[in-house]
């Protein structure tokens, strides 16, 4: 069979990969169940959720000179069977260390293709066709976490353990993306890493770092405690899958908006995302037992980070000055990423014991004095820039 990549099956398989990418926190509604089941502590139940993106970590670094070795196919097929067997190894274990592991097993397989799920349209697409693919990555990768929750949330109902039947899903994909998408050769733009030549980044670039590990850490604060601190209201048993889907559905709108809201906003667009951000920690910190609030500052959540990762990854192509320059800062971005992810639970355990509040919501308003100061920061690192612009415009007119 004579596989087309132009062809729309072709397409579909290429951007099925993404629909897998953000499904690590899916089992997050098992959580109160696991740990009850295990008995085992508030942050080692977390770390289960997070574990994935210290793998992510890792193998997202080595990926491209695996792929560069083997080929882009190859090192996704390879992902995606880790992903598979590590992410549904929980189905047929009860050992907490056992499981752990299955979830690094898991990250790791994601980290195998993250990238390369970007850089495979890149190679096998351009022009038109290659923007509006890599649009429509963006959000299949939301698409799939909403879709994943429900049905997690759905064989929750049998016992936490079929909640990770849900990674069982990466097989047929594997099938499908075997089948229909075309074996490539990755030139060395894509996947070679120039060697013995160091890279001056903008202090800026590492400001943002930081802003996505922020970011990221908050959002996950938020999935990961949310099923907790809705069954301390609601009771044990209380299933909280259909709320953690809903959410990123209303981040998939906003990222719809945001051209609209940029257009209002300018620059500023960025600030309204870490007032809202602000906002939702406020809700979520002092919602003291009401659920109604609680779901509020839950559904708010999903939309900051859409109005503030544009304004990272804009600002990223404004203030370096190569293509490589441009990729190395966005790599490390999406390392920030799956640390602030990955340190969450540590980071909640660790206000918590400063504040020596045993509440769930206890992190909460710090979260909110952490955001203050970025604002801050993001406000001063905008004055620097237009700055910079005016000093260049006047060398230019003079």
């Amino acid at each position: 069979m004579t596989i087309t990549k132009n062809s729309l099956i072709s397409k579909l398989a290429v951007l099925s990969i993404s629909l897998l990418l953000m499904s690590g926190p899916v089992i997050n509604p098992a959580l109160p169940q696991i740990k009850e089941s295990l008995s085992i502590s508030q942050s080692q139940t977390e770390l289960l959720s997070t574990i994935p993106n210290f793998a992510v970590i890792f193998f997202i670094s080595i990926s491209s000179f695996i792929a560069n070795k083997i080929g882009i196919k190859k090192t996704i097929v390879g992902g995606l069977i880790l992903a598979g067997i590590g992410g549904s190894l929980p189905l047929f274990i009860t050992n907490y260390s056992a499981i752990l592991l299955s979830r690094f097993l898991l990250g790791a397989g994601f980290g195998l293709f993250n990238s390369l799920a970007v850089s495979l349209i890149s190679a096998l697409y351009d022009g038109d066709t290659r923007a509006s693919l890599l649009g429509i990555r963006n959000s299949t990768e939301s698409i799939g976490q909403a879709i994943l929750t429900v049905i997690a949330g759905l064989l929750l109902t049998l016992g936490w353990k079929f909640s990770f039947a849900i990674y069982l899903l990466a097989f047929p994909i594997l099938i499908f993306f075997i089948m229909f998408v075309p074996d490539i050769k990755e030139s060395s733009k894509h996947t070679q890493i120039e060697k013995g030549k160091k890279e001056k980044l903008p202090a800026l670039v590492y400001f943002f770092v930081l802003f996505a590990i922020v970011l990221v850490m908050n959002s996950y604060a938020i999935t990961v405690r949310f099923p907790s601190m809705a069954a301390e209201i609601n009771g044990l048993g209380y299933n909280s899958s259909i709320f953690l889907a809903i959410m990123p559905i209303l981040g998939i709108i906003a990222g719809f908006v945001f051209g609209f809201v940029n257009k209002v906003f300018g620059r500023k667009t960025v600030l309204v995302g870490i007032i809202l951000n602000i906002l939702v920690n406020l809700l979520i910190g002092f919602s003291n037992g009401n659920f109604t609030i609680l779901l509020i500052g839950l559904f708010l959540s999903g939309v900051p980070n859409a109005f503030c990762f544009p304004y990272i990854y804009n600002s990223l192509g404004t203030i370096t000055k190569s293509e490589k320059s441009l990729n190395l800062a966005t790599s490390l971005i999406l390392i920030g990423c799956n640390i602030g992810g990955f340190i969450s639970p540590m980071a909640m355990q660790f206000i918590q014991f400063i504040s020596g509040s045993n509440k769930l919501a206890a992190p909460f308003p710090i979260f909110t004095i952490l955001l203050f100061a970025l604002m801050i920061g993001i406000i001063v690192a905008d004055r620097k820039k237009l700055k910079t612009k005016e000093t260049t415009s006047n060398k230019i007119v003079s």
